[in-house]
């Protein structure tokens, strides 16, 4: 099973890290009545999920599950294509 990782990036905010790549972003929209937890992959590749959970942990899970099934759709190669065209740096911070 894939491991992801949360990387705070404010508060409530946190970018979704698989190994040393991002690929998405898990937010709370205090803004929304009531709040939700918005959750999106933000691999280029057409398609990518978006969707929106009652807390943290449900969006965790939820972005887990819908990022395995969109990978699991997609070539090695385009995702490798879709990541180097979403790395601003070399490092792929």
């Amino acid at each position: 099973m894939t491991d992801l990782k949360l990387r705070s990036i404010g508060r409530r905010d946190y970018s979704v890290l698989e190994g040393k790549q991002r690929i998405g972003r898990i937010r709370y929209a205090s803004e929304r009545t009531p709040g939700v937890w918005i959750w999106n992959v933000v691999v280029h590749i057409p398609g990518p999920p978006i969707g929106t959970s009652p807390d943290l942990e449900a969006a965790k899970a939820d972005f887990k599950t819908a990022w395995l099934a969109f990978k699991a759709r997609q070539t090695p190669e385009a995702l490798a294509k879709a990541y180097k065209a979403m790395n601003l740096r070399e490092d792929g911070e």
